[in-house]
């Protein structure tokens, strides 16, 4: 009877019947939101019907229509596209209407408010995409390979032929659209070997791979610049660490004036900003190149501002500049200096990207400025990998190599004699030291952008120079640049309108054997969000740490989710959790707790809510660690607990290091290490000395991160024996980097006895 009464109108209609007449819209709650009643969900339902056209207030001929509630969270809208007047209801624009009623919807009712799309997203891989990528045994589908191949050789080209030349380099298939007077218009790409199940290629144009691809908006990155810029002065460097050190020094120079002409400009320095980011992270060092990636495709929507684009202003000039130094770093002789002026680049891109959120935070662009929060966060792990790594290469402060006066520039000296007096007044006793030191221009162009943020540069910089002494720090002006980074990090991930979303956490270890009290797990937050007008689950974190021997996989993925909750200051209802244990070849699910199941404590059991602000000064309590992370043996027999090597290594924030919930992956890292021949305490000392741990928000991260690094191949030492005292003189045989098959049997005996004789020890 109810589908009779629905149909009626179509089957009056004046003109022919559409071949589909039902509207279909279902509203759905935030698992953390309140739940309406049904008379808020019924002028809820009005007020979509009124936005999209198919059903306006006061128009008595419109579509009938029905509003049914499934659930407590969720209603279905069912409507016939057609009107009581005999006319076909004209749709126009309509899901576009609905994301800005569902905003101001929001607002009226204090549920959680999302951002409607501003048309700057890149494509998704459809479902096909990811099922056959994973058939073929593909990382990734066919279009993320194209995203970063095409968005890479844009990155690097100043004209049309460049363009295209980088991309057919890049081993990838190339048609170009061209109009009959021979000016080309378009292009597409295609991955060789991905083909339809007919044989034919498939084809992606540039615009189907993200907005900012297509052949117009690539050209503008050379349309219409004026000659010079961008221009590298290849003569003045002869190394690769050279090129980079100056490099480093134009994206300093660029931070310092981030978004400060005007909002065109400041899309187009986002622009210069993504490509620098991408190039670097395509000839970065070894250990620190798959964050760097990461955080190229973390800010490459940060580097697409819903705006029209101007590309030359000055800090475009300097991002261009240093893109291009990089690029002709690859064709430079390496003179050991490249771990060094990498860690001057990481610092530098860091602070641009705090420049570039505070841009986007003032614009009201909120998917572009989250996207700029995980990007630095990426950055920041980075940066700890890089210094982890350089601890390993020489034994010493990886600080000590790390600043080298870049060759000078135009603006350089009057940038530096601009803040010298602001040096002077806030830290008299060590003014003449900082002004003489490499990293002074650094500290100068941090400066510049301190006080374009509206603070006072003198007053900020005694703030942070009282936090605590330099300590043996080999640069204090280093010191300071970190600090005022940091200053500016914090305060504006405070700062309104929006609250960015949580950063992606660092890469965790491959999987380790069992140890102690527990076995070795894998988990993941997500949560789904409405992307591309389609549904995604969207990851928010990933993590490595023990399931204890009692401890169930319910009460372990719960900790985790309430653990990642406080520190982001968010509700834990909001997110889904899942617990996988990974062997050899497979991965077996444990358990996943879908959004909603876990709620706030106020919720569940009455107890008091953490605070708004998402800054805990204790962590949360952990269901199934502890003790038993802190007890567990880092290897054999002989070897130290967790807790033995953290008290040993870092007395003064052992305390800290074991209350963190980073702690878990830290013991990971300690275990491989220590299956790798290490000694876990001694190296989780010359990782922690490798800078100082007084301004890190999290200890157990930073030290994970300079694990990771510092057991990298370019910064692993080879593995002590553990299982034998005696040492033999090695044979003459044939020249370093030979083994004849001799060698190799000897080899592989050896590894046998020992493998034999580890339960023993």
């Amino acid at each position: 009877m109810l589908a009779a009464l629905l149909d009626a109108p179509v089957e009056a209609l004046t003109s022919r019947r559409p071949s589909k007449h039902i509207y279909h819209v279902p509203v759905r709650l935030d698992p953390g939101d309140r739940t309406l009643t049904d008379e808020e969900f019924a002028e809820i339902a009005r007020e979509v019907m009124h936005a999209t056209g198919v059903a306006e207030k006061g128009d008595s001929q419109g579509a009938r229509w029905i509003a049914v509630r499934h659930a407590p969270d969720h209603i279905h809208i069912v409507a016939t596209l057609a009107r009581q007047d005999g006319l076909k209801v004209r749709l126009s624009q309509d899901k576009k209407k609905m994301q800005a009623c569902a905003r101001e919807l929001e607002k009226r009712y204090g549920l959680r408010q999302l951002t409607s799309g501003d048309r700057t997203a890149s494509r998704w891989p459809t479902t096909a995409e990811a099922e056959k990528a994973k058939r073929k045994g593909r990382d990734e589908p066919p279009r993320v390979t194209l995203q970063g191949k095409v968005r890479e050789a844009a990155a690097v080209a100043g004209s049309d032929d460049d363009f295209f030349a980088a991309i057919q380099r890049a081993g990838i298939r190339l048609n170009k659209r061209t109009a009959p007077d021979g000016t080309v218009t378009g292009y597409s790409v295609a991955l060789p070997g991905d083909r339809t199940g007919a044989g034919r290629a498939v084809w992606f144009s540039g615009s189907r791979l993200a907005p900012d691809l297509s052949l117009p908006r690539v050209r503008e990155r050379w349309n219409g610049v004026p000659a010079g810029i961008g221009a590298a002065g290849g003569g003045q460097v002869t190394s690769q660490a050279a090129a980079w050190q100056a490099a480093a020094w134009q994206v300093h120079q660029a931070a310092a004036v981030l978004g400060q002409a005007g909002n065109e400009a400041g899309a187009g320095e986002m622009v210069a900003l993504s490509d620098f980011l991408t190039t670097y992270a395509a000839q970065a060092p070894a250990e620190v190149r798959q964050e760097l990636r990461d955080a190229a495709r973390a800010f490459e929507r940060a580097g697409r501002a819903p705006t029209s684009r101007q590309m030359h202003s000055d800090a475009s000039r300097h991002l261009r500049t240093a893109t291009q130094l990089v690029v002709m770093s690859t064709s430079l002789a390496a003179n050991g200096g490249e771990a060094a002026a990498a860690i001057t680049i990481l610092v530098a891109v860091a602070l641009a990207i705090v420049a570039a959120q505070r841009y986007h935070q003032a614009a009201q662009h909120r998917a572009q400025e989250q996207a700029a929060v995980r990007a630095g966060y990426h950055l920041r792990a980075a940066t700890e990998v890089a210094y982890g790594a350089s601890a390993g290469r020489d034994g010493r402060r990886g600080s000590r190599a790390a600043w080298r006066r870049p060759t000078p520039q135009p603006d350089g000296p009057a940038l530096s004699e601009t803040y010298a007096p602001a040096v002077r007044e806030a830290i008299p006793e060590v003014a003449e030291r900082v002004l003489g030191e490499a990293a002074w221009p650094a500290l100068a162009a941090t400066l510049k952008q301190v006080e374009n943020a509206g603070y006072d540069p003198a007053r900020v910089l005694a703030e942070v120079a009282a936090l605590r002494g330099f300590g043996d720090a080999d640069s204090a002006a280093e010191v300071l640049v970190w600090r005022l980074q940091r200053r500016m990090d914090a305060d504006t991930l405070a700062a309104p309108p929006s609250r960015p979303k949580p950063p992606m956490p660092a890469a965790v270890p491959p999987h380790t054997q069992e140890a102690g009290e527990g076995r070795p797990v894998r988990w993941r937050i997500s949560h789904s969000d409405f992307v591309n007008e389609a549904d995604v689950t969207i990851t928010d974190a990933t993590g490595t740490g023990y399931l204890s021997i009692g401890a169930s996989a319910e009460e372990f993925a719960e900790a985790r989710l309430r653990e990642y909750a406080a520190t982001v200051g968010a509700d834990p209802a909001r997110f889904a959790v899942s617990v996988m244990e990974e062997g050899p070849g497979r991965t077996t699910s444990l358990v996943r707790l879908p959004e909603g199941s876990v709620k706030r404590r106020s919720e569940a059991e009455g107890e008091e809510e953490p605070p708004p602000s998402g800054v805990r000064t204790t962590p949360p309590p952990v269901v199934g660690r502890g003790e038993s992370i802190e007890s567990t043996p880092l290897g054999g027999s002989d070897a130290p607990t967790f807790g033995e090597a953290v008290r040993e290594a870092v007395p003064a924030y052992a305390a800290d290091v074991l209350a963190d919930p980073a702690s878990a992956t830290l013991a990971a890292y300690l275990i491989k290490a220590s299956g790798e021949g290490h000694a876990p305490a001694e190296l989780l000392a010359e990782v922690a000395a490798a800078r100082d741990l007084a301004d890190a928000d999290s200890v157990a991260q930073v030290l994970t991160w300079r694990l990771q690094g510092r057991l990298s191949g370019s910064g692993k030492r080879a593995p002590l024996p553990r299982t034998a005292t005696r040492r033999t003189r090695p044979a003459p045989g044939p020249r370093s980097g030979e083994r004849t098959a001799a060698d190799r049997a000897a080899q592989e005996a050896a590894q046998r006895r020992a493998q034999g004789r580890g339960p023993r020890r």
